[in-house]
């Protein structure tokens, strides 16, 4: 019995790894599985007992949601954009680029974005300028400043929202045993993903414990604009200094993000890989230097916040 569950494991991860690495952009905003989050996956993959499904680093977005219709009706409502990236979470017919339901992507960042030095002009017109994905009104026309300035701002069940986005880093991994599962959740909790949870128990004799690795505290998700059908163009409903601030905050957050993946990482090589042997540590003048460097980028960030916030006073 239990040569037979590894040999289906086996077949299972052998098929997503194959999905994984075919030719050709995947479903997600991206295109193709996050470069800064690679060497992680590559990592677990490498455990016989262990298969990634779906991942993202993280990510700031400011997404426009598609529409579609309501049940039993012929009014529109609000849709969803794609989950985080990796395509073997995704099968073939799912949304892309465009979101489901006619939704753009405006603009994503899986990066933090070194805005301090920008104009909340410069900034606006980065997330929103409509030039990157080629959005279009309505009327075909390209957004420009004018057309935005112009749309309603009324909200219905047809109204289509625009929001700004940070999303920290979300990893699904299926494992061979419970006992496998069990040891990645307890490494991602202590490592501040702490509504981390296993899924897929009982549902099947067939199914493999999926262990899905987040952490809702960082998330953010604001609506910054509308866009109605009666109008052509998207209404801003927050000025540009808020878009600032938001990037600003957007910041701190990837970092935040980032210890919290790195602390994951090291983790999984203590209690997967070397078998509770802890990994080389850093020096304490590496220590020092590393710690000085994130706090002056971090008074640096928090200065700008402050001071963008309080020119909105």
């Amino acid at each position: 019995m239990a040569q037979q569950l590894h040999a289906r494991f086996a077949v299972h991860k052998t098929q997503i790894l194959a999905e994984i690495s075919s030719p050709g952009p995947d479903a997600s905003p991206k295109g193709s599985i996050d470069i800064h989050i690679l060497p992680l996956i590559n990592r677990l993959n490498e455990h016989h007992k262990i298969i990634t499904t779906s991942s993202c680093s993280g990510r700031m977005s400011v997404f426009l949601e598609g529409s579609k219709k309501l049940a039993g009706t012929d009014s529109e409502a609000i849709g969803e954009g794609p989950e985080p990236d990796e395509k073997a979470e995704f099968p073939s017919g799912s949304a892309g680029m465009g979101g489901k339901g006619g939704g753009k992507w405006l603009f994503v960042s899986h990066d933090p974005v070194d805005c301090i030095d920008m104009t909340p002009r410069e900034v606006s017109h980065m997330l929103l300028g409509g030039h990157t994905l080629g959005l279009h009104s309505a009327n075909n026309q390209v957004l420009t400043e004018s057309v935005l300035s112009e749309a309603g701002t009324s909200v219905s069940s047809s109204t289509r929202l625009v929001h700004m986005k940070f999303e920290p880093m979300i990893l699904h991994v299926q494992t061979l045993d419970l006992q496998t599962a069990h040891v990645i959740l307890v490494a991602a909790l202590t490592a501040g993903f702490r509504e981390s949870g296993i899924m897929n128990l009982g549902l099947s004799e067939h199914s493999f414990p999926t262990i899905a690795i987040r952490c809702n505290g960082l998330v953010m998700d604001s609506i910054i604009g509308v866009m109605n059908a009666s109008h052509p163009g998207i209404k801003m409903v927050v000025d540009e200094d808020y878009l600032k601030t938001m990037m600003l905050v957007s910041s701190l957050r990837f970092e935040d993000n980032k210890r919290r993946v790195d602390a994951f990482s090291r983790k999984i090589e203590r209690v997967i890989f070397n078998q509770g042997q802890a990994p080389p540590k850093e020096s304490k003048e590496e220590r020092k230097m590393r710690k000085r460097e994130e706090g002056l980028r971090r008074q640096r960030i928090l200065r700008a916040a402050q001071t963008q916030g309080g020119s909105q006073l």
